[in-house]
């Protein structure tokens, strides 16, 4: 009865094992697949855009979160029709 007893553990401890070692190897698939997908999407190449403008009288044009603010002529501008 003692023999049936541990080797009926044994069976179930390696069956137990098998699993875990599966789920291992799943796991460290996925970990080298999501490895690779990040160093695939960080080599992509970069849209860069550059904008060039002029401006006269020194002024500065100012664009705050893709928003257009102004620029110190336009101010400069306006406050000068503004006292007339």
């Amino acid at each position: 009865m003692g023999e049936n007893l541990a080797s009926d553990l044994l069976k179930e401890l390696k069956a137990s094992a098998k699993r875990w070692f599966i789920a291992f190897c799943v796991m460290v698939v996925l970990e080298v697949f999501t490895i690779f997908g990040f160093m695939w999407y960080i080599s992509l190449p970069v849209d860069e855009s550059t904008i060039t403008q002029e401006s006269d009288n020194s002024s500065e044009n100012t664009v705050i979160g893709g928003d257009y603010v102004g620029s110190e002529a336009d101010s400069e501008n306006s406050a000068q029709s503004n006292k007339k």
